[in-house]
């Protein structure tokens, strides 16, 4: 095929996933049901496909390191204007951020107290689980202090949302050294929506991972520690980075004691058993699209009672994930390489996977070369099969059908990836700059 073909065919993609994203959000615009939004996103993943394939031998037109970037804004700005029909966290979200400008503090206060009736406005009644205090770290809240000082409105929200996927875009380029995977990242329908149209800021996590692994093995400690610590100050995910530096003292403690501080108003605000206590309910009770948890908590509660099967099933998971980090720094695993097998480790044996977690792991994925992620940022899309059901009376049913086929395909796509992500020795931090080319 000539490069002209070439050129044109990658043009039809990306013409193709632009009208799909603007159906997308003339759909919620229009109060469509959501699984007719999530539809098209699906079909988004069409129009990706070929975008990816065509680009392995289109790398003179995207080697700017401005186009994914570009693209990226464009498609995304699109969907910064349509309304949140796939996820309400938002609300909170901009909820939090006036709370800290009135004086009140979040973590304490749950948005139900009596006491904040006269701050209660047309943003407050779309909030869940109104009776739980907040859940984010200090960073996560600082972009909801600088959303309210932006207006306090929806698209503000979404706005710095987008601006995190950019983030992740570019750091994933400068990773890499291509911008092949940074333009997968930066037209993934599934990061696209959960940023844009949804607000969330998980896939700059993962950009801190990234880059935290990135400057641990290329032994830039105090950068490392920077991004770690931001990750960690986004979400709580980022202590699995901590461990990396038990091998340089100064640095390990450093982070660690930057990380307490940081922690230290989940817990001293309000304490993990407090029933208003949102981080304590979120780790005791919440459960959703999981798979390895699910056979841990089927197994739990054939040997415990089915009330105390859920904690049991917590410790188990959590012994489990506390051997793959003694086994990786046993191995001298490198850091990338390290960062990437124990973030999978956490999606699979979570007791939740949202879609919007899937941000963790993509730019991680990306710059390894990895296939399997990109194939379940299209299958995780089925955590949204209740939503429809959810919005008319309710009820949050996942069919345990749509759960057993996501993680079938996914085991397949893992079992037979190339790339899979494993806790094996390596060389260099160049070790997944040669593989990104495999896009």
């Amino acid at each position: 095929m000539s490069a002209r073909h070439e050129r044109v065919i990658l043009a039809c993609c990306l013409a193709a996933q632009a009208m799909l994203v603007a159906s997308a959000a003339w759909f919620a615009h229009q109060g469509a049901p959501p699984s007719r939004v999530v539809l098209v996103i699906a079909l988004m993943f069409v129009p990706y496909a070929g975008a990816l394939v065509i680009s392995r031998g289109s790398e003179g037109m995207i080697r700017s390191p401005w186009v994914a970037p570009s693209v990226c804004a464009f498609l995304g700005l699109v969907l910064v204007l349509a309304p949140p029909v796939l996820s309400d966290d938002l609300y909170r979200y901009l909820w939090e951020g006036r709370l800290w400008l009135e004086g009140i503090n979040p973590y304490r206060v749950p948005p139900a107290d009596p006491s904040l009736a006269p701050l209660r406005d047309a943003l407050w009644e779309p909030i869940n689980n109104k009776q739980l205090a907040s859940i984010y770290p200090p960073l996560m809240q600082g972009l909801f202090i600088l959303s309210a000082l932006l207006g306090g409105q929806v698209w503000t929200i979404k706005l710095l949302a987008l601006f995190g996927l950019l983030v992740a875009v570019i750091a994933v380029g400068r990773v890499s050294g291509s911008q092949r995977p940074a333009l997968a990242l930066a037209l993934n329908p599934l990061m696209l929506s959960e940023t844009a149209l949804n607000g969330h800021f998980d896939v700059l996590v993962g950009a801190m991972l990234l880059l935290a692994a990135w400057w641990l093995g290329d032994q830039r400690f105090f950068r490392a520690a920077l991004a770690t610590c931001t990750a960690l100050g986004l979400k709580v995910l980022g202590l699995i980075l901590l461990p990396l530096f038990g091998r340089r003292p100064a640095a390990f403690a450093l982070v660690f004691c930057a990380s307490g501080i940081l922690l230290l108003p989940l817990f001293v605000s309000r304490t993990p058993l407090d029933p208003v206590s949102g981080t304590g309910q979120f780790a005791m009770r919440w459960e959703g699209n999981d798979s390895l948890f699910a056979l841990v908590r089927w197994v739990s509660e054939h040997v415990v009672d089915a009330q105390n099967a859920g904690l049991v099933a917590r410790a188990v998971v959590g012994l489990l994930f506390c051997g793959l980090v003694l086994f990786a720094l046993r191995n001298r695993v490198p850091p990338l390489r390290a960062v990437r097998a124990l973030t999978w480790a956490v999606l699979l044996l979570s007791p939740q996977v949202h879609p919007w977690y899937l941000g963790w792991l993509l730019p991680l994925e990306l710059v390894a070369g990895g296939r399997a992620g990109l194939l379940w940022s299209a299958l995780v899309l089925a955590a949204y099969a209740p939503l429809d059901r959810f919005g008319a009376d309710g009820v949050w049913h996942l069919p345990v059908w749509v759960q057993c086929a996501e993680y079938a395909l996914l085991g397949l796509a893992l079992l037979f990836d190339p790339l899979r992500p494993a806790f094996t020795a390596g060389g260099h931090i160049d070790e997944f700059s040669s593989n990104s080319g495999v896009l």
